[in-house]
């Protein structure tokens, strides 16, 4: 710990240690999803650039529509978190 810092509260840690098992498996989930992009586009760069190219592009295609279906199937609109906050 460096000079003049703060050791966190004990009441910081165990909201940490509340958290972690929720976050977990998100967390695993945002690891594995880049190590499937990096390791698609590894794999598709020995074929050549326009290969690797479409490969990227699908990808992101594919990634974004995944995103845009989890927030749609989300229960709870994005302003309820904003006025409960």
């Amino acid at each position: 710990m460096a000079a003049g810092e703060a050791s966190p509260s004990s009441y910081e840690l165990s909201g940490r240690l509340l958290l972690a098992p929720i976050a977990a498996p998100a967390i695993v989930v945002y690891v594995l999803n880049n190590v499937l992009s990096i390791s698609t586009q590894i794999f598709c760069g020995h074929l050549g650039n326009l290969e690797l190219a479409a490969s990227s592009l699908g990808n992101n295609g594919i990634q974004i529509f995944a995103y845009g279906l989890m927030v749609y199937m989300h229960p709870c609109p994005v302003d309820t978190y904003i006025y409960a906050v």
